[in-house]
């Protein structure tokens, strides 16, 4: 198959988007059911690990792009620039299977909680796609505002559960004392 840069790039756009809205939805999937408990999000939280798996998935055809990008351009990426775009983008991609790999292990295994070092990934390809999509915005705020409006949706869900969930555990424990006494 032959590759244009105008095919490559679009391909880029498409799989980066696609890439950005698995990880959200894995990221936000369990405070959503802690908050709106519902049949829709409680199938999402169950279902976390595959959003995870998709997420990688659409991100390796977003690889394959581009390594088409630079056998279309090597002078570009093996620039002393390119060069650091390649490596940060390289560590993004071990995260990015770290993550997967826990996801396959966590099916395995569903009583399995999440090690810090799963929620760390997460938050760094989260802060490197918030980032692109909010940077994208000028070019084109038709797509990117939504794109970053869902990566800033998926933290604030999450900020929000988590201190929610610890007012919960100070409420029942207030109550726990006071019962007893």
């Amino acid at each position: 198959m032959h590759w244009d840069l105008d095919g490559v790039m679009l391909w880029l756009r498409v799989t980066a988007r696609f890439s950005g809205i698995f990880l959200a939805a894995s990221l936000a999937a369990p405070a959503l059911a802690l908050l709106w408990p519902s049949s829709f999000t409680q199938w999402m939280a169950s279902n976390r690990h595959r959003f995870t798996l998709l997420f990688a998935f659409s991100h390796t055809l977003h690889l394959g792009g581009v390594m088409a990008l630079v056998s279309l351009r090597p002078a570009q990426f093996f620039s002393r620039s390119g060069l650091v775009v390649l490596i940060g983008g390289g560590l993004g991609y071990v995260l990015i299977y770290y993550l997967a790999g826990m996801a396959f292990l966590r099916r395995k295994s569903p009583e399995m909680r999440d090690a810090k070092m799963q929620t760390v990934s997460s938050y760094i390809l989260w802060v490197a796609f918030t980032l692109a999509f909010s940077i994208g915005l000028p070019r084109n705020p038709w797509i990117y505002a939504p794109l970053a409006a869902i990566m800033l949706f998926a933290s604030a869900v999450r900020i929000f559960a988590k201190h929610t969930a610890g007012a919960r555990q100070r409420l029942d424990q207030l109550h726990a004392t006071k019962t007893k006494a």
